[in-house]
C-alpha cells in the first residue's frame, strides 16, 4: 500500500465510500463522510487551541465515536497519541502523562463508576506540561475545554494540515503493560501503523464487505490495529462495545450481522459457555482472531465446531504495534491453527536464539524470539537505555519463548520469565497447561513457579475448576502420569475462582503486583505433594 498518514487513510475511505456506515455505537451511526468531516472539524478546533505537529496528547477514553474522531483528528494534525487504557487508575495514567510530556488529554467525565476528571485534576500538580483537558461530558476546571465546544468551534475554522513524513513522523506511543517495571512507550510511525493495521486481514481474509465487532479496547495495541485502523483501511463497518458482556456481544452479532470478531481467548470462552448462546442467531459470524495470551488447548477447535467460526491466533506486541509479526495465512487447516501462531509476515525476519547468548538455535529447539522488519518500533520514548537493551545488533529481543518448526511455522510457549528451573531441569509451563486443560474438572489452568529452598523453584498449578467441581493435587498428578517426565509433575496446586488480569483486561497478570505468582506464593492453603 502507499505510504499514507492515518489522516489520509480516513480521507481515502470517505472519498471512496462516503455514504457507507463506518461506525455504529448503540443507536448512533456515522458514515465515513460524517466521520471524516467531524475529525477535520475537531482537528481545526484543536489547532485553534495551539496543538501542532510533534505535540503529544493522551487519549484516556472508552471505546466510542468520540474516541475514533479524536484519534483521526490528532493524526491529521501530526500530534502524537499517547495511549492510556481507560481501565488504568492514577499511578498508571500519571506515569504515561508524565513520561510522554502530554500537552493535552482527552477524557470522558465518567465511565464504570470512575471520575476521570477528578483523577486528572488531582494529578495536575505533577504534570507541568499538561495545559489542556478536553472533556466529553459535564464538568469544569482550569484548562478544561468541553469536547462539543472544540468540535463546534472547529466547524467555524479552516484547517491547515501539516506536511508529514509518514515513514519518520510518529503517530503514537504504545505503552507496554509494565508487569515487572515501569511501562515503556513504543514509538510507532504513521506508515508503520497504517501497514500494521492491514496485516490482521491476512489471517481472516477481511474485506470491505465485513462488519467488525469492537470488543477490544482501542487503546491497546491489538485493539488499535485490528479495530481502530483496520476497518477504516478496508472501508468496513465497525460496531462498538465500550465493555465486553458476552450476552450483549451475542445480541449485537445477531442484530448487526457481525462477520468478524478480533478478541482474546476469554471473550470466546465466555461466549462459548454462555447459557443463552443458543438463543441468538450468530451464523453471520464467519471468522475471528484470537490473541492476548496463548489460546488454551482445544479452544480454536471448539469455537469452530460449536459456533461455526474460523479462528486463528497470531503473535504481536506493542513493539511491532499496532500490528503483528507472525500469523497463519487464510485459509489454514485447523490442525495448523491449533498448533502454531503462524508464519512471519512479509518483510519480517525471525530468529530463535538461546536466551542470554543470542546463539541461533536450529529448527525444533525452544528459544527466545528475535526479529527485524519494517514494523519494529523506532525505540522507546525518553528511554534510550531500554531501547539499547531490547534492540541488540539490529534485532528486537521480545522475551517470548518459541520454536521454529517444519515449513517455517512457529509455536509459542510463553515468556522467558515463565521458564521454571526445578533442580536444574527446565520446565515450559505451556506444555503442562496444554495437558491439564483436558482434565474434565478443569476450566482454566496456569503454571507458575514458587520458591523452594532445595530445588530452587517448584511447579505450582493454578487451576479454576469447572462449576461445583473439586480437585486435588494428587488427581492432577495422576492425570499427567505417563504423559510427561516425572520431574515435570506439579509440586503444588492452588485452586482459584478467577485469574488476575492486567488493567487492560486482556492479558493475565503473572508476575506483577497481585499477579498469579505472588498469589500462589502467599496462598497458605495450596496443596503440596509429599513424596
Amino acid at each position: 500500500m502507499d505510504a499514507l498518514s492515518l489522516g489520509q487513510v480516513l480521507e481515502k475511505a470517505a472519498r471512496a465510500v462516503p455514504n457507507k456506515v463506518a461506525v455504529v455505537e448503540g443507536e448512533r451511526r456515522k458514515t465515513f463522510k460524517e466521520l471524516r468531516d467531524m475529525a477535520n472539524a475537531f482537528a481545526a478546533g484543536l489547532q485553534g487551541m495551539g496543538f501542532k505537529k510533534g505535540d503529544r496528547v493522551a487519549m484516556y477514553m472508552k471505546n466510542s465515536i468520540e474516541f475514533i474522531l479524536s484519534f483521526y483528528a490528532l493524526q491529521n494534525l501530526g500530534v502524537i497519541v499517547a495511549w492510556v487504557n481507560p481501565n488504568y487508575r492514577r499511578a498508571e495514567a500519571e506515569f504515561i502523562l508524565q513520561n510522554s510530556g502530554a500537552k493535552g488529554v482527552v477524557i470522558f467525565r465518567e465511565w464504570e463508576g470512575y471520575d476521570y476528571l477528578e483523577a486528572i485534576m488531582n494529578m495536575r500538580e505533577n504534570l507541568p506540561a499538561l495545559g489542556h483537558v478536553i472533556l466529553a461530558g459535564e464538568g469544569e476546571g482550569e484548562g478544561v475545554s468541553r469536547f462539543d465546544d472544540v468540535l463546534t468551534q472547529g466547524y467555524h475554522r479552516s484547517f491547515s494540515p501539516p506536511d508529514l513524513n509518514t515513514r519518520e513522523d510518529l503517530s503514537m506511543l504504545i505503552y507496554t503493560s509494565g508487569t515487572t517495571g515501569k511501562p515503556k512507550g513504543a514509538m510507532i510511525t504513521h506508515d508503520q501503523a497504517a501497514k500494521a493495521g492491514l496485516q490482521y486481514s491476512l489471517g481472516v481474509n477481511a474485506t470491505s464487505d465485513d462488519i467488525f465487532i469492537g470488543v477490544l479496547p482501542m487503546s491497546h495495541s491489538y485493539g488499535c490495529g485490528a479495530i481502530l485502523i483496520q476497518p477504516v483501511l478496508l472501508h468496513s463497518t465497525l460496531v462498538l462495545m465500550d465493555k465486553f458482556e458476552p450476552e450483549r456481544a451475542l445480541q449485537l452479532i445477531e442484530k448487526e450481522k457481525i462477520t468478524l470478531q478480533p478478541a482474546a481467548p476469554t471473550h470466546y470462552i465466555l461466549e462459548l459457555n454462555h447459557p443463552k448462546r443458543g438463543s441468538y442467531d450468530v451464523s453471520s459470524l464467519r471468522a475471528g482472531l484470537i490473541a492476548g495470551q496463548i489460546a488454551p488447548e482445544g479452544l480454536i477447535s471448539s469455537v469452530e465446531k460449536e459456533m461455526g467460526v474460523y479462528i486463528t491466533s497470531f503473535w504481536g506486541a506493542s513493539e511491532v504495534g499496532p500490528g503483528l509479526g507472525i500469523i497463519c495465512p487464510y485459509p489454514s487447516p485447523l490442525e495448523i491453527r491449533e498448533a502454531y501462531v503462524g508464519k512471519p509476515i512479509a518483510g519480517t525476519t525471525v530468529r530463535v536464539v538461546e536466551p542470554g547468548t543470542s546463539r541461533e538455535l536450529p529448527e525444533g529447539e525452544i528459544g527466545e524470539l528475535t526479529l527485524k522488519g519494517w514494523h519494529v518500533l523506532k525505540g522507546y520514548w525518553n528511554n534510550p537505555e531500554e531501547t539499547r537493551k531490547q534492540m541488540v545488533d539490529g534485532w528486537l529481543h521480545m522475551g517470548d519463548l518459541v520454536s521454529r518448526e517444519k515449513g517455517d511455522y512457529f509455536k509459542i510457549y510463553g515468556r522467558t520469565k515463565d521458564l521454571i528451573n526445578r533442580g536444574g531441569y527446565k520446565i515450559y509451563p505451556y506444555e503442562l497447561e496444554s495437558l491439564i486443560v483436558d482434565h474434565p474438572n478443569v476450566q482454566g489452568v496456569c503454571i507458575v513457579a514458587t520458591p523452594n529452598p532445595v530445588l530452587g523453584e517448584c511447579i505450582c498449578a493454578c487451576i479454576i475448576p469447572k462449576g461445583g467441581q473439586t480437585l486435588t493435587l494428587e488427581e492432577v498428578r495422576a492425570f499427567l502420569k505417563g504423559k510427561i517426565a516425572a520431574h515435570k509433575l506439579p509440586d503444588e496446586l492452588c485452586v482459584m475462582k478467577e485469574f488476575p488480569r492486567l488493567s487492560g483486561g486482556l492479558k493475565l497478570n503473572k508476575f506483577g503486583k497481585g499477579g498469579l505468582a505472588e498469589l500462589a506464593q502467599k496462598n497458605e492453603n495450596r496443596q503440596k505433594h509429599r513424596p
